[in-house]
């Protein structure tokens, strides 16, 4: 048996590795969460299909995210009739704003990390579940035991302390 990974072995592992960065690019592009997840499967399969063209010497991410691109245009043309499309221009600037600004949202993404583990264990759960788990409000309501109000009202104060958290260490780490 090889030490060394397949092929396939080491593409599971560039896409498990980069499944998040690759999704938030396609979500970038397109704004309902069901289509980005069809087209981050439909990147993948494409990957696979091309992946003996890859240089490894090479950042991966850059290169997935041109098949992303390609899917979402695909995606776009099958998708032709939807009022919710953006334009080519829009998505090409989208796009082209993104991979510009990429660093600076993979630090607010390490700093929201941070930030969320400052919250109590309780609302932590409520983040996450709503969040991650993209629980409904329904199953949220009769889970944290509360009204529909008090649920909306205790997620929008966690999401403006967790913004002015994330905005505070941007300050104070002179990134802002």
């Amino acid at each position: 048996m090889s030490d060394s990974p397949s092929s396939t072995e080491t593409l599971v592992l560039l896409l498990t590795q980069h499944q998040e960065p690759l999704f938030r690019y396609i979500f970038s592009l397109v704004p309902r969460e069901a289509d980005a997840r069809d087209i981050l499967q439909e990147t993948s399969l494409a990957l696979y299909r091309k992946f003996a063209e890859y240089d490894p010497a090479r950042p991966f991410l850059p290169w997935a995210y041109r098949f992303a691109y390609l899917q979402v245009q695909k995606h776009r043309e099958k998708s032709s009739r939807s009022p919710l499309l953006f334009s080519e221009d829009v998505m090409d600037l989208l796009a082209s704003e993104r991979s510009h600004i990429e660093p600076q949202l993979d630090e607010r993404l390490r700093l929201l990390d941070a930030c969320l583990q400052k919250l109590t264990p309780q609302d932590q759960e409520l983040v996450t579940s709503r969040y991650a788990q993209r629980q409904s409000a329904e199953e949220m309501m009769s889970r944290f035991s509360l009204s529909r109000r008090t649920l909306f009202r205790n997620l929008e104060l966690l999401r403006q302390r967790l913004h002015e958290c994330v905005s505070r260490q941007l300050h104070t780490e002179g990134l802002t």
